[in-house]
């Protein structure tokens, strides 16, 4: 078994688990309908989804189903995103939203780097992954940036529920370590 960090800390941010008091600031940018369009999520209509939100996060950490992060700048303790994981087997996934005050920063880059490096390093994990829609080319290049190369494209794999109800084109981005056997 591997310890998951409560705390990761950048040079600009602190990454820490998320809690009811985020609630205004996580609602502030998940009902924004720039900020949601390519989240395979609703656009939260009411903080009451928000609270949802941020309790779900809770009780997916307590069973070891996913582990979320507030985004944090420093020295201030709002969190202005959310990035999170799943680790399954020898593989992590893991997406992360982003108010939009605070794009073209580098912090989705500095957050999504620090997961990478994290999940990288568990023993037995030899894939990191993460998708994005084929036309979020910002999400694209953070990926890239984060260190993660792009594998594929999956015709019609995600719902992006706040574009379309059909399943859209989707980017696969990875990064991949050698297993013992050299593969």
């Amino acid at each position: 078994m591997f310890q998951v960090p409560k705390v990761l800390t950048t040079e600009r941010l602190v990454l820490r688990r998320p809690s009811l008091s985020d609630a205004s600031d996580i609602y502030e940018y998940a009902c924004d309908s720039e900020v949601t369009l390519y989240m395979d999520w609703h656009i939260h209509t009411n903080i009451f989804q928000t609270n949802e939100f941020i309790e779900r996060c809770i009780q997916r950490w307590k069973s070891g189903e996913e582990f979320s992060w507030a985004i944090t700048l420093k020295p201030e303790n709002r969190a202005i995103g959310v990035i999170a994981c799943r680790v399954k087997e020898y593989a992590v996934d893991f997406g992360y939203v982003l108010n939009q005050s605070y794009w073209r920063k580098g912090y989705a880059t500095e957050a999504a780097s620090t997961i990478v490096l994290w999940a990288s390093n568990l023993p037995g994990i030899y894939r990191v992954w993460a998708t994005c829609d084929t036309e979020n080319l910002a999400s694209a290049r953070v990926l890239e940036k984060s260190g993660l190369s792009r594998e594929a494209m999956l015709r019609c794999y995600t719902i992006r529920p706040n574009i379309s109800s059909l399943p859209r084109d989707t980017f696969v981005f990875a990064k991949v370590q050698s297993t013992p056997s050299g593969n």
